[in-house]
């Protein structure tokens, strides 16, 4: 999977320096995809993932932060939708999101909703092993 990194140098350096280690973990670096990483201070949210099916690419939202473990966290956390989508598990519909074939509401939940469960469950352990390299 090629990508690219746009936002302040020294982020940028260390998103640059982890996405090989977690795109190799999340079985993402034979994608033909495209990665779009955007580091941006203004977004609300800590992280987002956005599929652009008509271009064929991912865009990942991150909000940077001084504690780069927690950035790192976050983009793992990002990443492993990004191989949620890339594998099919988990689609977007109009009205909700789709997950190994179960419809789920907008009113679910965040933290009961199973793709966050998993990406959450991922994060900590890619981050780390991507550190650890």
């Amino acid at each position: 999977m090629e990508f690219y990194v746009e936002g302040r140098p020294k982020a940028k350096k260390f998103v640059e320096s982890l996405l090989p280690s977690m795109l190799e973990q999340l079985k993402l670096t034979k994608s033909k995809k495209f990665l779009h990483i955007i580091l941006d201070p203004d977004i609300e949210e800590l992280g987002t993932t956005i599929p652009l099916t008509g271009i064929d690419t991912y865009l990942v939202a991150l909000k940077p932060t001084r504690d780069l473990l927690a950035l790192g966290a976050t983009l793992a956390h990002e990443l492993t939708h990004v191989a949620q989508f890339a594998k099919g598990t988990l689609q977007l519909t109009p009205k909700g999101k789709r997950w190994k074939g179960k419809f789920y509401g907008r009113r679910v939940p965040y933290l009961d909703q199973p793709w966050e469960i998993q990406a959450f469950s991922k994060q900590e352990i890619v981050m780390r092993r991507a550190i650890e390299l």
